[in-house]
C-alpha cells in the first residue's frame, strides 16, 4: 500500500457518525496487544493552548536527554507531524507499515465495534509506534474532550501528569451545552495518584477539576499555586521567571510570541518541576530552559511574510479569537485586513463580531470541508459589523488580491480555522520559495 492509498482510507472516515465512546480502540489495541500498556504518559487536554503546551513538555524533556513521543493534532502540512519521536516524524515507510496492520485486524472487530474512526485509527499507529521506539516519555494531546477521547485508554498507572489548559464552549455537539458539561469531559483524563496541574481562570471549571483531582487521589495545582514574574513581551519572543513548590527558575525564555503562550509554557514548566520533585524525571533547571527556548510551533502567531506582512493564526473558537486581538497590541500596522473562514460547528457570528473590531477589511472564503459554514451564512453575518466585506474563491486569490492594496505599513490575518491556517502556509510557500 502506498501513502496516498492509506490517507485516503484514513480520510473516508471523516465525518462517519459513530458513537463517541472508547469501546472501538480498546477491541483494536487488544488485539494489537495493547502497545499503549506499560509506558510513561503526560496527557494534555484543554479547549485552547494544548498543543502549544504539548510542545513545551516534549521539547523540555528531549533537552533533558530522554527518548520522548509526541502525538498532536490537527497536522498542518503533512500527517507525519502528529507523532513524533526525538525530533524526527513517523516516517512515510512506518506510518503505512502500521497503517497496513490495523487494517488487517479491523476486520475483526467491525461485527461488534464498526470500523474505526479517523482519529482513534491514527491514535493507535501513535502508539505501537511510541511502543516500538520504546520511548521514555510520551506526550498526549486529547483530540477532543478528554473522559472519552481516543488518547484516554492508558492506565492510571502509566499516567505521571495531567494537564488541563483553558477550557471554554467548543465542540458543543459532543461535549455538551454548557462550560460545566465540558469541563466534566475534560477532566476525564484525570487518573488515580498522579499529578494534575491546570491553567484554568474560571472558577466553575476550577470547581470541577480540582474534585477530580482529589477524588482520583491526586497532586492538584492551579494558576494560584505558581508564580510568574519578571514578565517581558513582544511580537517575536516572551521571558518571564517563575517560582513553584520548591524551585525558582529565573529568565525562562519562549520563541513564540502571544501573552497566552507565557501560561501554557508556565505550565509545563510547573509539569516538569512537579515529576523533579516526585522523581519521576530527572531535569535541570538549564535543561528546562533550554527545551522552552528550542519549541516551535507552526501556525500559531506566526508572521509568514512582510511587506506587506502576513500573519497567520490557528485560532477558531470565541477564547481563542479573545486571545488572538489582544495579542494584536504588540503589533504596529496602520490598517488590519482580515482573510477568515469558520466552521458551521464554531460560534462564527461572534467570532466574525470580534474580529470586525479591528479590521479595515475582512474577506470571507468558502472552505473546501464537509464542516463548512455556507458562505452566504458568512456573509451576511459580517455585514452586520463591517462595512468592507468581500468574498474570495480561495486562498491564493485572497492573498494576491490583498498584496495589491495592502503597504508594509499594514498586517494580513489569516485566521479563523486551522485548515485555513494549513493552505495559507502551503500557498504561502509555494508563492514564495
Amino acid at each position: 500500500m502506498k501513502l496516498n492509498e492509506l490517507i485516503k482510507n484514513i480520510e473516508s472516515r471523516v465525518g462517519q457518525k459513530k458513537l463517541y465512546d472508547l469501546s472501538r480502540i480498546r477491541a483494536m489495541l487488544n488485539l494489537l496487544d495493547n502497545p499503549q500498556k506499560n509506558m510513561n504518559y503526560i496527557h494534555v487536554a484543554g479547549t485552547n493552548g494544548k498543543g502549544s503546551t504539548s510542545n513545551f513538555l516534549y521539547n523540555m524533556l528531549y533537552a533533558a536527554g530522554y527518548k520522548v513521543g509526541l502525538t498532536i493534532s490537527p497536522h498542518i502540512i503533512r500527517y507525519n507531524e502528529r507523532i513524533v519521536v526525538n525530533e524526527s516524524e513517523i516516517s512515510d515507510y512506518d506510518f503505512v507499515r502500521i497503517g497496513e496492520t490495523i487494517l488487517n485486524h479491523e476486520k475483526q472487530i467491525e461485527e461488534n465495534f464498526g470500523f474505526l474512526t479517523y482519529f482513534e485509527f491514527i491514535t493507535v499507529i501513535a502508539f505501537m509506534y511510541f511502543k516500538e521506539q520504546n520511548c521514555d516519555y510520551c506526550v498526549l494531546e486529547v483530540g477532543m474532550g478528554g473522559l472519552s477521547d481516543s488518547t484516554n485508554v492508558i492506565d492510571a498507572k502509566d499516567k505521571l501528569l495531567s494537564i488541563i489548559t483553558p477550557v471554554s464552549m467548543d465542540h458543543m455537539n459532543y461535549l455538551g451545552k454548557t462550560l460545566e458539561e465540558i469541563a466534566l469531559q475534560k477532566a476525564g483524563i484525570i487518573k488515580k495518584d498522579s499529578i494534575v496541574i491546570t491553567s484554568n481562570k474560571d472558577e466553575r471549571v476550577l470547581k470541577i477539576i480540582k474534585e477530580k483531582a482529589l477524588e482520583e487521589n491526586c497532586k492538584y495545582y492551579d494558576l494560584k499555586d505558581i508564580k510568574i514574574f519578571d514578565i517581558n513581551i513582544n511580537d517575536k519572543k516572551s521571558s518571564y521567571s517563575i517560582k513553584f513548590l520548591n524551585s525558582e527558575i529565573d529568565d525562562l525564555r519562549i520563541n513564540l510570541a502571544g501573552y497566552y503562550q507565557i501560561y501554557n509554557s508556565a505550565v509545563a514548566v510547573s509539569g516538569m518541576v512537579a515529576l523533579r520533585e516526585k522523581r519521576s524525571v530527572d531535569i535541570s533547571d538549564t535543561q528546562i530552559k533550554k527545551g522552552l527556548l528550542r519549541a516551535k510551533w507552526t501556525g500559531r502567531m506566526e508572521m509568514l511574510k512582510d511587506n506587506p506582512r502576513i500573519l497567520v493564526d490557528g485560532a477558531h473558537n470565541v477564547d481563542g479569537i479573545d486571545n488572538l486581538v489582544k495579542n494584536l497590541s504588540l503589533y504596529t500596522y496602520d490598517k488590519l485586513y482580515v482573510i477568515t473562514s469558520v466552521l458551521k460547528d464554531k460560534e462564527h457570528e461572534k467570532i466574525l463580531e470580534k474580529l470586525s473590531k479591528y479590521a479595515h477589511e475582512i474577506v470571507l472564503l468558502d472552505l473546501d470541508n464537509y464542516r463548512k459554514t455556507e458562505i452566504e451564512i458568512l456573509k451576511k453575518e459580517a455585514q452586520k459589523y463591517c462595512q468592507n466585506i468581500k468574498v474570495s474563491e480561495d486562498i491564493s486569490s485572497a492573498i494576491k488580491d490583498l498584496e495589491k492594496v495592502a503597504t508594509s505599513s499594514d498586517l494580513i490575518l489569516i485566521t479563523g480555522s486551522l485548515y485555513l491556517v494549513s493552505e495559507s502556509i502551503k500557498t504561502i510557500k509555494a508563492t514564495y520559495k
